[in-house]
């Protein structure tokens, strides 16, 4: 009889702890399931929200280095005038032209085939204006032109340069022909203006 009785307590604690179980699954774990859930929520929002509130604090100090990038630059002779991307490119072909002319007022000694403008892949902090040229040069005259490109103001630079020797056959009425040698060359000019790449951080 009295191990009836403590059958009938263990099978009464084993149907309370079913029943409590069941309870819960039915009307508490879903509860504390979507709690967590919400915590981490929360915390991914502080995150993010603390994230931007760095960001808005460095937005002054980048405001601040730019103005004084800005009047560091002033009137430096280094820059092309120009203040766009069409002004800048009409400027840099005419720089080039010039100085093409200053070094040979003869067509044949040295001569522009093709300048073509070409988008900056990689800017840097100051906006660049590039032109691939293409040039047909007696030697001792493109040397002078090189001089020029290095000594001008604004600067300009030069990259990515090639040259090929050719030559060239010439007819003059009542001469013998005359063969010349020049040089195909091809090179790329690019100079800097006034102007900041813009960044999303200086909005």
């Amino acid at each position: 009889m009295e191990l009836d009785q403590k059958s009938g307590r263990w099978l009464a604690l084993a149907t309370l702890l079913m029943v409590l179980v069941i309870v819960y699954f039915l009307f508490f774990h879903w509860f504390f399931v979507d709690h967590a859930s919400l915590n981490e929520e929360i915390n991914s929002l502080n995150e993010s929200r603390q994230k931007y509130i760095n960001e808005a604090a460095k937005t002054p100090l980048l405001q601040e280095k730019i103005q004084q990038v800005k009047q560091a630059v002033g009137d430096n002779d280094e820059f092309l005038k120009a203040d766009s991307e069409n002004l800048g490119n009409a400027e840099i072909t005419a720089i080039l032209k010039n100085i093409i002319t200053e070094q040979s007022p003869d067509n044949n000694a040295c001569q522009s085939i093709s300048q073509s403008p070409t988008q900056d892949r990689d800017p840097q902090q100051f906006e660049k204006i590039i032109l691939r040229v293409r040039m047909r040069c007696q030697f001792d005259v493109f040397m002078h032109v090189l001089q020029q490109i290095e000594e001008h103001k604004p600067s300009l630079f030069i990259d990515d340069l090639r040259i090929e020797s050719r030559n060239v056959q010439r007819y003059r009425r009542g001469q013998e022909q005359a063969e010349e040698e020049s040089l195909e060359i091809r090179f790329i000019l690019y100079a800097y203006m006034k102007k900041l790449v813009e960044t999303g951080d200086e909005e």
